[in-house]
C-alpha cells in the first residue's frame, strides 16, 4: 500500500512539473476534458469492474471479509491453545493427584515443612 501511494506521490510531481509552461487555454480544454471523462464514468472509484462480465465489485468488501476472516482465524487459534492448555494441565493434575491418592503417605505428613524439604532433597539426589 505504501509503495502504490509512493508511485503516486511521484506521478503526481512528474505531472505536475510541467502544467506552469502550460498555455492557458490548453490548461482549461485539459480540465474540460478531464471533467466530460469523469461525468461519463459509470463504475465507482473505489470499485473494480471484471473485464467482460459488466458487474462492479467492490474492492472494500474484499479487504473487509479478508479482514474479518483473518480475525476469526487468530481467535479459533488463541481458543484452541488456552483449551489445549487447559486440558494439557488438566492431565498434569491428575497424574499428580493420582500419585498422592496411591501413596500411602497420612495427609498430616504432607503438611509437615520437613517432609518437603526432605522431598527437595530426594528429588535433587534422584534427578543427579
Amino acid at each position: 500500500m505504501k509503495e502504490d501511494t509512493e508511485f503516486g506521490y511521484k506521478a503526481r510531481q512528474i505531472l505536475n512539473q510541467g502544467v506552469d509552461a502550460l498555455d492557458r487555454n490548453v490548461a482549461v480544454r485539459l480540465h474540460q476534458a478531464r471533467q466530460a471523462a469523469l461525468n461519463l464514468q459509470s463504475v465507482p472509484v473505489r470499485g473494480l469492474r471484471i473485464a467482460g462480465i459488466g458487474h462492479t465489485v467492490e474492492l472494500a468488501f474484499f479487504s473487509n471479509a479478508r479482514n474479518l476472516l483473518a480475525v476469526m482465524a487468530l481467535s479459533i487459534g488463541a481458543m484452541g491453545t488456552y483449551y489445549w492448555n487447559a486440558f494439557e494441565q488438566a492431565q498434569e493434575y491428575e497424574e499428580i493427584d493420582s500419585a498422592l491418592l496411591a501413596d500411602e503417605l497420612p495427609p498430616s505428613a504432607y503438611l509437615d515443612r520437613g517432609f518437603h524439604a526432605w522431598l527437595e532433597r530426594a528429588s535433587d539426589s534422584s534427578s543427579q
